[in-house]
């Protein structure tokens, strides 16, 4: 018997942790594209989101976010990618 599984694609399925805790990085297949981290701001615990460059003096912001709203950082994140970017193909077999 043969079943078929629908994996349906989203934004966060290309969230990975980092080894270092409370980083997380946003891939495009298999290059990494955003680093979302934990930050305090003014006393606020939020997640800022930046873009990926191996030297972080190029890192361009993205956006903060509350703390409990992975889903949103991620989401707006990969939405600012893709607009600078255009199409992907993570999403596509």
């Amino acid at each position: 018997m043969v079943t078929d599984v629908v994996q349906h694609w989203s934004p966060m399925s290309q969230l990975q942790s980092s080894p270092e805790p409370g980083v997380w990085y946003v891939f495009d297949k298999s290059r990494r594209v955003a680093i979302i981290r934990y930050v305090e701001v003014r006393g606020r615990r939020l997640l800022r989101s930046v873009t990926f460059d191996r030297d972080p003096a190029q890192r361009q912001l993205i956006g903060y976010f509350p703390e409990d709203a992975m889903r949103l950082a991620v989401e707006f994140t990969w939405w600012e990618y893709i607009k600078c970017t255009g199409p992907s193909t993570s999403n596509r077999r």
